[in-house]
């Protein structure tokens, strides 16, 4: 129904109502029967649909007497009251609850809400009931004990037709009603959820009766309170509003550095010390939702953190008692944000495909050093698939079921190296966040650190780095607190560390302390036995994911696949693959579908050996080295365009061209 429908039936319903007032006849082609047999049961009490007066509450005395003789349903529904009423802030809404006599017990809404209710009559201690006020919600609720709806006119009093009202009964286990939870706010503001909102909430009011009930009648109340506050994984510690400690499970304890029952009655701030006060609560009033905080109790003086959760206590009445405050150790958040964005639990060993001589022994040796602690050096060019060889490592280990973090110095701005490896304090740098901000070590706690193309770390950062792997301990940038570390490091690289130490640019220290034990991949082109296999495994697993049969190569391609130098390796492979296979037509790979700079390159080679007298090129290194200077030729000593003919990343070529001593400036 539109707006302008549904404000003709309203006014239809407003006429209907003064002619029931007027003659005592109900219009039933406007009025829903459960309407009009309220409105005639109003008539028949003699309720006076224009007074003002009927819903004038008690005095203060009836009010706490009232109060208090309902005291249990209060408490028990208070809690859940307080949550519905953060739902509905701000909406115009406000929610009551009575008793099963209809007075009402508890109001919360928006002041503005409250305000406009006190108007008509709706006040803690006013009755309800259908018989003093006439149609309403929580009157019929009481009368029918079903859930209920009115909208505007279908009140029978004047004074609040311009209000919906939707009521759902509480009822106890036996199913006798023993109160009314109601929802009520202006007719424009009406949404077709609002009554099942109200069943909602009475639902779960009803559900904690019945728990409340269960646990009262085991005779366990205590216990069984207890047994659930020290099955918690984190620290509690409830402090009443002096800031005295007036209950703790055993994890809280353990952070104070006390036995609990010597912490009763004693104030918390005697017994710890923070980075900021835990009893600013009690004056601001404003809590805190897992605000990083740094602890140390007096007995030890060592420094530890945890996410801070702190509550104020409120009973029933709105009162403040104190704080409830949750201590979560931010070294197990740590690990399970690891455990959400580190390896990939199903890479193992078996994904390193190959039979190669070379490719076994690195294999062999990295299962070995798997099972230790030890630092590993992954040595390989790029595509090699060093990332699988230290996530295989991490899952062959006993740390296999802590986080493992990979980062790319390669891709870290120089000025945020320390920041992003080591952390920073809140006002560290200008643009840090605020609480600051863990830094991979930290997420990486009693897992695995993958630091891939190391060579790339600023030199300025290697000693700290040092540092950190000698001690096991860090300190944030801008911090002042010793954090202890348990992580194991995996490095990789594809430069030569040891030249770089010759030319100055890697700390010989730091070389030593990464490696203690050095896995080499070899190269594609190096272990060119394994590419049948290669095609095999990959072509299979790129055809499966777009949805093809087992995939089939042409002879011719796989000589050529098998021939050609591949300078980025498994990964250049598999792109080749992807591409010929979404390229072919079914599930066969033909010669059509291969890149040209593929199809060429024995026609390269061959124009390099007519420069070079038509001598074959009788090794493979040869080989390489004149594929580079035919790039360079061709670019005119051009670096990056180079890089990009060849397919490798310009750090790799550099490094070739130092190999093989090729004097670039004869190109420009």
């Amino acid at each position: 129904m539109s707006f302008p429908e549904a404000l003709e039936h309203l006014k239809k319903i407003e006429k209907a109502r003064e002619k029931f007032i007027a003659t005592g006849v109900i219009d039933s082609s406007v009025i829903r029967p459960i309407i009009a047999d309220s409105w005639k049961r109003c008539k028949a009490a003699g309720v006076d649909p224009y007074s003002k007066k009927s819903a004038a509450p008690p005095g203060a005395k009836e009010i706490e007497a009232l109060l208090s003789k309902n005291s249990y349903l209060i408490k028990v529904s208070w809690p859940i009251l307080q949550m519905a009423e953060e739902m509905i802030r701000g909406s115009g809404f406000r929610i009551d609850l009575s008793d099963k006599d209809g007075y009402i017990l508890k109001i919360i809404g928006d002041q503005e809400v409250l305000e406009e209710s006190e108007k008509v009559g709706v006040v803690v201690g006013s009755n309800r009931s259908e018989t003093i006020v006439g149609t309403n919600s929580i009157g019929m609720t009481l009368f029918t004990g079903e859930p209920i709806q009115i909208i505007g006119p279908e009140h029978y009093n004047l004074f609040p037709r311009y209000w919906t009202c939707s009521s759902a009964p509480l009822k106890n286990s036996s199913g006798n009603l023993i109160g009314v939870v109601n929802m009520s706010g202006k007719y424009h503001l009406l949404h077709k959820h609002t009554l099942g909102m109200v069943v909602s909430i009475a639902k779960a009011i009803e559900n904690a009766l019945s728990i409340e009930e269960k646990v009262y009648e085991l005779g366990i109340t205590n216990g069984f309170l207890k047994a659930i506050i020290e099955s918690m994984g984190d620290g509690l510690i409830v402090i009443d509003k002096e800031g005295k400690i007036i209950h703790l499970n055993s994890l809280a304890g353990k952070i104070l550095g006390k036995e609990p029952k010597d912490t009763i009655a004693k104030p918390i701030d005697k017994l710890i010390s923070t980075n900021f006060s835990l009893l600013d609560i009690l004056n601001t009033g404003k809590g805190y939702l897992e605000k990083e905080i740094i602890i140390t109790p007096f007995y030890n003086k060592e420094s530890s953190r945890y996410l801070l959760t702190e509550k104020l206590i409120e009973d029933a009445e709105g009162k403040l008692q104190g704080v409830m405050a949750l201590f979560k150790e931010i070294k197990k958040v740590h690990r399970l944000v690891g455990g959400i964005i580190g390896a990939d639990h199903r890479i193992n060993f078996s994904h390193v495909v190959g039979n190669n001589k070379k490719l076994t022994k690195a294999v062999n040796l990295a299962k070995t050093a798997a099972v230790s602690d030890c630092k590993i050096l992954i040595q390989g060019e790029s595509g090699t698939g060093k990332e699988i060889f230290a996530q295989a490592i991490h899952n062959n280990s006993n740390r296999r079921d802590k986080p493992f973090i990979a980062i790319d110095c390669a891709a870290i701005p120089r000025d945020l190296v320390e920041s992003e490896l080591f952390g920073y304090e809140e006002g560290a740098f200008t643009g840090a966040k605020r609480g600051g901000k863990p830094g991979k070590f930290e997420l990486a706690e009693g897992g695995t650190l993958f630091l891939d193309e190391i060579e790339s770390l600023p030199l300025e950062a290697q000693p700290k780095l040092l540092r950190v792997l000698e001690s096991a301990q860090l300190m944030r940038v801008g911090g002042t607190k010793i954090i202890p570390i348990d992580v194991r490091i995996i490095s990789s690289t594809n430069r030569d560390l040891l030249q770089m130490i010759e030319e100055g640019s890697f700390r010989e220290d730091l070389y030593y302390r990464l490696n203690t034990v050095t896995i080499d991949i070899p190269p594609l082109r190096e272990r060119r036995d394994d590419i049948p296999i290669l095609v095999e495994y990959i072509g299979n697993k790129i055809g499966q994911k777009l949805g093809k049969n087992k995939i089939r190569v042409d002879q011719e391609v796989l000589e050529l696949l098998v021939n050609y130098n591949w300078p980025g390796n498994v990964r250049e492979l598999e792109n080749v693959l992807e591409s010929a296979i979404l390229l072919s037509k079914g599930d066969h790979i033909t010669l059509e579908a291969i890149p040209e700079n593929i199809k060429n390159f024995k026609t390269v080679n061959l124009s390099l050996g007519d420069k070079k007298e038509k001598k074959e090129v009788d090794s493979l290194s040869n080989m390489e080295k004149e594929v580079i200077i035919k790039a360079l030729q061709d670019t005119k000593g051009n670096i990056s365009k180079a890089s990009r003919i060849l397919e490798i990343d310009r750090s790799t070529l550099y490094r070739k061209i130092k190999k093989f001593k090729i004097c670039t400036q004869i190109f420009e």
